[in-house]
This record gives C-alpha cells, structure tokens and sequence, in this order.
C-alpha cells in the first residue's frame, strides 16, 4: 500500500513538473495530453510575412536590368570572354604573319592534325594525374568517386574537354576547307585560344568559380563563332575575311 502510494506522489510530481515547463516557455505537447498551455495559432498576416522572409532569403532581389547579384559576376566574365577572345585573336592576326609553303588537300590534314594535338594536351595530362589518383583509396566511396574531390573534378574535366574538342575539331576542319591560304594561320589562332581556355578551365575547376567560367568562355565562343561563318559561307556564299 505504501508503495503504491509513493508512485502516486511520484507520478503527480511528474506532472506538475511538466506542466510548469510548459508555463516556463518549454516545448509544449498536444492538447488532451497533459499541456497547460493552448498551441499557438499564427495569424493569416503573419504566415504571409513569414513566407516572403524565407523567400527573400532563397532568392536574392533583382537589381538592375531583371539580373541578381550573383548573376552580374557572370556576365561580367562573358563580356570578357568576348573581349579577351577578339583581342587575342586580332593581335596574333596583326604580329604573326605566318603561312604554309602549300595549301593543297593534305596541308590541311596535317595542319588539322597538328591542331588536335596541341588542343589535347590538357586533356592528355589529365588522364595521366587521375590515372595516379586512381590508387589512392581516400578518393573513393565504394565504387565511385567522392563528390567535388580532386579525382571526380579531374573526370569531369577530361569528359567536358572530349566535348568540347568535338565541337573545336569540326569547325577547324571546316574553316581548313574553305579559308585560302593567306588565311591559314587563322587555325593555329583558335587552337592557342582553345588550350589556353582549357588550362584556365581545369585551374578553375578546382580554385575559382569564375575563373572557371572565363576558360569555359575562351574555349566554346570561338568555337561557335567559327560555325556561324561556316554556315554564312556554305548556305549564303557570305566570306567574311579572317
């Protein structure tokens, strides 16, 4: 009897206890279950600001011209994209006066070859460092590698440069086939503008965001601006100089 009176105490002591964690501001429990205190209801006004607090915080508010602040760093990078390319390729057209003794079928196709072997270099060197990786048993989880190490950015790089190199080897084949002979150096140009958009590509890869972008930038632009003179020669006749 008088243990079942002292569980009692205890059990009531319990509760008053709880009850006044509840009063004190302490996490509240569901009605019926022993809470002192109603749940709190937010007001229709309140759940609105609430949600545009939470959404101002995901999304930053346009600034100028319908662009964020973290887009106009990009944008940034594209003009200069644009500009270091033309730049580049203006002054190695104004200094380098170089062309070949003969432009027949196969000085192209050896040019061309040349080009694609100075483009892939980067790409040669990478599949050698992530081979080496390879080995290394703290680059991987189970079977795959680890998300944003050094091995997984290595592998992307090589595969974004099988890609863009595709893109890169078709628009010289092409300018190779249509370009006179006084224009011929113009295929060095883009290959040197493609190496060195690589080189900063993979550097930014792995330390700098926009740096990333800027070689993306040196490497695909001119690679679409050498399609669209293509497609200006072979559908409309339109030869732009180069």
């Amino acid at each position: 009897m008088k243990d079942k009176l002292k569980g009692g105490l205890r059990s009531q002591a319990r509760a008053e206890a709880l009850a006044q964690q509840d009063d004190a501001g302490g996490v509240p429990r569901p009605p019926g279950k022993g809470s002192t205190r109603p749940p709190q209801v937010q007001t229709r006004g309140e759940m609105q600001e609430q949600r545009h607090r939470y959404a101002h915080r995901r999304t930053p508010q346009a600034k100028q011209f319908g662009l964020t602040t973290r887009q106009w760093p990009f944008i940034i990078v594209l003009i200069s994209n644009w500009i270091f390319s033309l730049a580049f390729f203006l002054g190695m057209k104004a200094v380098w006066h170089w062309t070949p003794a003969d432009w027949s079928i196969a000085d192209r196709l050896a040019l061309m070859i040349k080009d694609a072997v100075f483009a892939l270099l980067p790409c040669i060197v990478a599949i050698c460092v992530v081979t080496a990786q390879r080995l290394d048993p703290k680059m991987w989880v189970g079977r795959v590698a680890k998300p944003n190490s050094s091995l997984d950015i290595n592998t992307r790089f090589i595969n974004n440069t099988f890609e863009q190199f595709i893109a890169y080897f078709i628009a010289n084949a092409g300018i190779a086939i249509y370009c006179p002979l006084e224009e011929a150096r113009t295929l060095p140009i883009l290959t040197a503008l493609f190496l060195i958009g690589r080189v900063l590509f993979w550097i930014g890869y792995h330390k700098n965001q926009y740096l990333r972008a800027f070689g993306f930038g040196v490497t695909f632009w001119p690679t679409v601006v050498a399609f669209i003179w293509l497609l200006l020669v072979m559908i409309f006749g339109i030869r732009i100089p180069l």
